[in-house]
């Protein structure tokens, strides 16, 4: 609970890059790692202490939050300043040193000059530190109002905080200080005014621009008249409330307003509200027309499509009375991966822990943190039957100790299995293992891949897990491997798991799955990345590459309408973009167009994070992690409508059938809403547990996995309460 942010954020580290490219590269590696020698002979060598890396992290910053403080203390005695901010969350060397939980540091820092005696406090609070409260109050950096908040935030009913830190808030005082003038950037000022908050019961806040300041009007509130104090940061005349912005990379996503203590945190609105469809086009009551079961082989079905037409989904369903509900299914161990289909097979995998941890965080968070389980898995493949979902038989793959931590909302299996209807390739890559088994449950093959060891490009130390799904093309395996280090693209032949082809990838750790293009001019396999890039399948030799992307990419590229729709949602950079195929060379956007011969068109924000683009029936839908829900038309892609789904946060991928759209969230609400040029909400179904997978759709048959069973959903069938 840092008081003036307006989210949980996430500490820079340092970069993971392959390769040292220059002396301040070099630097910051050696404060990684703390070597202490190192560092000294190369300020000695005359490399600057404050040599900015990527987002102006610095070798200090890198060394406070490895806790290398012997590294610290040489740095600033160099001239490293305490004070430098990484540009990407905007934190100081104390918070990240603090977030690394290193209070040693964090209460040199403050010794050493450090301002932020906020960062201090909140660390103090959150750790029980009595002394460090103390320091922080004596520094004549901590503000009136973070302090009451402070106050208020350890007497309150959810609070842990020990009695000795409400005992010393209780008592303590501290002054205002006075202000230097500040004059804020125009540009800047004008980009906070707009939308916030909203949705649901909470509260909506509109901002809007006055002379050196805002006029910010909550719901059920008086206007509060703020001036700017510094970057992102206002103040009420009288002292008694204050405004914060937050954004990663420049960018704004949230607001925090402190009244006397008492905080309020809003996130950015959608650009538009909810359109409702004329009374005209209300919906049908006729069912769709039936066709042949098709299989769902991939990842969303046959080439990510996500379509289900045709098969006979349900509206409208009920887990706890059964109510077309075909079967559910208690699966071993965890997964986020999803369930595929063919003939009258479901395949699905998953990882059992040792240690029995199925935790699982999810949520709207920034936390970076990794689930410290790295006891013995054993890492397995099902298969189930469609009509009954009884186990048909489970198969081991590998026993052995995860290489890589998982992510708070994550698994050790994270990849959906594919099929040919031959054989199941399965890829594990928190171990390395990729490997195929015929129907029957043999295996055929295995190749070892290398431990997949994916984290955040820009802290480089939390371990995220790997999530890629393998994909089919003709007779050959692909998997896309951003990792670490050494990242590749590579084919394997389907039947016999040798390798084709390998070509290395300037990527750092990606989780998106890639896709192929199927078009005259030659079919194209297609991988989100920082920079997007289209290769030859066959070959794996390089077409073209796009730019720029976000720095975590998850969604994988969909194909409609002859065009590769590419998205990633990671700030500063938010692109949706939609490629026509035949390209060669560097087709990106000159500065401030939109579209050109090889773009049909494009939006520089808009894109999402980690549920993959659906594109259906004209339009192309788009839900972020926060439930904000856009629509375009695939063929201008021109806004069609945005709005925010009722509740929850969202991972899984929406599908669609028979003129519907599926959005599952986390906390396992299902929305089905009408397809089409506006907003109806048709049914919300609750599956009573937690949802990251996506849903699959086969012959009849909607599976949902939920964090600890697989539920088959089928219209007309009733489950027998258990």
């Amino acid at each position: 609970m840092k008081i003036r942010s307006a989210v949980l954020v996430v500490v820079l580290a340092t970069l993971s890059a392959p390769a040292v490219a220059d002396d301040g590269d070099a630097l910051r590696e050696a404060a990684r790692t703390g070597d202490l020698a190192s560092v000294r002979s190369l300020l000695d060598q005359g490399v600057k202490p404050d040599s900015p890396g990527r987002h102006g992290l610095t070798a200090l910053g890198v060394a406070a939050s490895v806790g290398s403080f012997d590294v610290v203390r040489l740095l600033v005695e160099r001239g490293a300043d305490v004070n430098a901010r990484e540009s990407f969350f905007g934190q100081t060397v104390l918070a990240q040193s603090a977030r690394g939980k290193h209070p040693e540091i964090v209460r040199w820092l403050l010794e050493k000059g450090s301002t932020d005696a906020d960062g201090a406090m909140d660390f103090a609070v959150q750790t029980g530190d009595v002394s460090l409260a103390k320091q922080a109050l004596a520094s004549g950096h901590l503000e009136p109002l973070d302090l009451l908040a402070y106050k208020k935030f350890v007497e309150g009913k959810d609070s842990k905080a020990s009695p000795e830190i409400r005992t010393l808030l209780a008592g303590a005082t501290v002054p205002r200080p006075t202000r230097k003038p500040f004059t804020a950037d125009p540009k800047r000022l004008a980009a906070y005014g707009g939308r916030y908050g909203g949705g649901g019961n909470a509260p909506e806040a509109t901002v809007a621009v006055r002379d050196n300041g805002l006029l910010v009007t909550i719901t059920g509130q008086p206007e509060l008249a703020v001036t700017a104090i510094a970057p992102d940061l206002f103040e009420s005349a009288a002292g008694d409330a204050a405004v914060s912005f937050f954004g990663r990379g420049g960018t704004i996503e949230a607001m925090t307003v402190n009244r006397n203590g008492d905080l309020g945190r809003f996130a950015v609105s959608p650009a538009a509200t909810p359109q409702a469809l004329p009374q005209a086009e209300a919906v049908p009551t006729e069912k769709a027309a039936r066709t042949a079961g098709r299989p769902w082989p991939s990842f969303r079905g046959e080439r990510a499509a996500g379509s289900g037409d045709g098969q006979g989904m349900p509206l409208t369903w009920n887990v706890a009375r059964g109510e077309n509900v075909r079967f559910k299914t208690k699966l071993p161990g965890m997964g986020n991966s999803s369930p595929i289909v063919f003939g009258d097979r479901i395949f699905v995998t998953t990882a059992v822990s040792g240690k029995g941890d199925n935790s699982i965080r999810i949520g709207l968070y920034g936390d970076s943190d990794s689930v410290d389980d790295v006891s013995e898995h054993s890492y397995r493949l099902l298969a189930l039957d469609t009509r009954t979902g009884a186990l048909v038989w489970d198969r081991e793959v590998v026993r052995t100790k995860p290489s890589v931590k998982r992510h708070l909302k994550s698994s050790q299996s994270n990849a959906t299995p594919v099929t040919d209807g031959q054989r199941v390739v399965v890829l594990f890559g928190t171990v390395g293992v990729l490997a195929a088994y015929d129907f029957a449950g043999k295996e055929l093959w295995r190749r070892d891949v290398g431990v997949l060891e994916a984290n955040d490009p820009q802290a480089g130390a939390a371990q995220w897990g790997h999530a890629s799904s393998p994909i089919l093309y003709k007779d050959l395996v692909i998997v896309q491997a951003d990792r670490v280090k050494e990242s590749f693209l590579a084919a394997f032949r389907a039947a016999t798991g040798e390798p084709v082809w390998r070509v290395t990838r300037d990527e750092p750790s990606t989780w998106s799955t890639p896709n192929i293009l199927t078009a005259a001019s030659g079919d194209e396999l297609i991988a989100n990345g920082q920079k997007v890039r289209g290769y030859e399948p066959a070959t794996g030799r390089l077409l073209w590459t796009l730019g720029p992307n976000s720095e975590v990419v998850v969604a994988t590229p969909v194909v409609s309408d002859g065009l590769a729709l590419v998205t990633a949602g990671y700030p500063p950079v938010r692109p949706v973009y939609a490629i026509r195929p035949g390209q060669n060379g560097d087709i990106s956007l000159p500065e401030g167009q939109r579209k050109s011969a090889a773009i049909a068109w494009s939006h520089e924000r808009g894109g999402t994070y980690i549920p993959t683009p659906l594109p259906y029936r004209g339009l192309l839908y788009t839900v972020n992690n926060n439930g904000v829900l856009t629509a375009y038309k695939l063929d201008s892609g021109e806004q069609v409508y945005a709005t925010r789904l009722p509740m929850g946060s969202f991972s899984a991928s929406p599908v669609a059938a028979d003129g519907r759209v599926y959005f599952a969230s986390e906390t396992g609400e299902v929305h089905v809403l009408r397809a089409g040029a506006g907003y109806q909400l048709l049914a919300t179904n609750t599956m009573d547990e937690v949802v990251m997978a996506t849903p699959a759709m086969s012959d009849g048959l909607l599976l949902v996995r939920t964090q600890s069973q697989l539920v088959g959903i089928a219209e007309g069938e009733k489950l027998a309460s258990r």
